[in-house]
C-alpha cells in the first residue's frame, strides 16, 4: 500500500475546509433559526428539531475543521462516510418534501450546497478507498 496515496491531498484539505465552513454556517443557522425566523426546511420545524439539526451539522463542521490538520486518510475517512450518507439522506428528504409543497428560496440554496458537496465527497471517498 502506497503511503503517499493515503495522505490527505491539498484538494482534500481544501474541500474539508469548505465543508467545515459550510457546516458551521448551516449549523449556526439552524441553531439560531427560531429566534431569527430563518426557515431552512420547506415546512416549519419545531424549535427542538431545529436545534438538534443545528448541533449535528455544527459538530460535523468542528470535526471537519479538526481533521484538516491530520495527514493521513484514516482520520477523515469516517467523517467522509458519515457526511456522504447524511448528505444523501438530507438531499433526498429535502427534495421529496419540497416537490409537493414548494419551498422558500433559502431551501433551494441549502439543497444546492448539499448537492454540490456530494460530488467531491463521493469522488474523494471513492479515490482514497481505491488507493487502499
Amino acid at each position: 500500500m502506497d503511503k503517499k496515496a493515503l495522505t490527505n491531498a491539498p484538494q482534500l484539505r481544501f474541500t474539508l475546509a469548505i465543508s467545515a465552513g459550510l457546516n458551521l454556517l448551516i449549523g449556526l443557522a439552524f441553531l439560531v433559526g427560531p429566534e431569527l425566523g430563518i426557515r431552512l426546511w420547506p415546512s416549519p420545524l419545531p424549535r427542538e428539531m431545529m436545534r438538534l439539526a443545528g448541533l449535528m451539522v455544527l459538530t460535523n463542521g468542528v470535526g471537519a475543521a479538526l481533521i484538516i490538520r491530520q495527514s493521513i486518510w484514516e482520520h477523515p475517512r469516517v467523517l467522509w462516510m458519515i457526511a456522504l450518507v447524511y448528505l444523501l439522506v438530507v438531499c433526498l428528504g429535502l427534495f421529496l418534501h419540497a416537490l409537493p409543497d414548494g419551498a422558500p428560496p433559502v431551501f433551494w440554496i441549502h439543497l444546492a450546497i448539499n448537492t454540490l458537496f456530494l460530488v467531491p465527497a463521493a469522488f474523494f471517498l471513492w479515490r482514497f478507498e481505491r488507493a487502499r
